[in-house]
């Protein structure tokens, strides 16, 4: 695996503590989430169909999902892609995109891409940008392409040194006190996204 996928791994179940005392039906995983809605021609009979496309995303955070069981049953629809839990549809909360080693100008606009779409769909989700090493992606790339993105966030200014190991990241949390207090302050606006507040504000 990747050292990405290693790093997405481990951080799923270190947010999944960290959460579970204040948050306890609260689900944190690797997962697919619909990304856009539109109409699908059959080349063949010409016939539409109203196709639900999903995306994978390596952070989900979410406590309600919809049954779409009926959707499967109708022949004018179509469900591209949601092979995790086929009858059920994630209403996501907050969706984080992982990068392990800086992100390129083409990835940022991609993903940025990818936040508005969701976020048409899901309004009261956050799509978030979290790098463990920020590498060459400097802020002004970071600004100028991630305009969509809710918040970004970089837990190391260099680049990786070494292979990922599973269990790495909890470790130099462990011995590194910027980088716990980076993380600290990730899991506290995590923590604030979720809390239900007590306010007139729609938005």
């Amino acid at each position: 695996m990747r050292d990405e996928d290693l790093w997405n791994k481990d951080l799923i179940e270190i947010i999944k503590k960290e959460l579970k005392s204040e948050f306890p039906n609260t689900k944190i995983v690797k997962g697919k989430v619909l990304k856009d809605i539109f109409l699908n021609k059959n080349q063949k009979s010409s016939e539409y169909k109203v196709q639900f496309g999903f995306v994978d995303q390596d952070i989900v955070i979410y406590d309600e999902t919809m049954d779409i069981t009926d959707f499967h049953k109708l022949k004018n629809i179509l469900v591209h892609n949601n092979t995790d839990n086929k009858n059920q549809m994630i209403i996501p909360k907050i969706i984080c995109e992982l990068k392990y080693d800086g992100i390129t100008s083409h990835g940022l606009i991609i993903y940025s891409e990818y936040a508005s779409d969701i976020k048409s769909i899901f309004p009261e989700c956050d799509y978030w940008l979290a790098m463990r090493f920020r590498k060459s992606s400097t802020e002004n790339k970071l600004y100028r392409h991630g305009k969509k993105f809710d918040k970004i966030i970089f837990f190391d200014k260099g680049k990786s040194r070494k292979k990922y190991e599973v269990g790495d990241f909890e470790k130099e949390l462990k011995m590194d006190l910027t980088l716990k207090q980076i993380f600290d302050e990730f899991i506290f606006e995590i923590k604030e996204k979720l809390r239900i507040k007590e306010t007139n504000f729609v938005k």
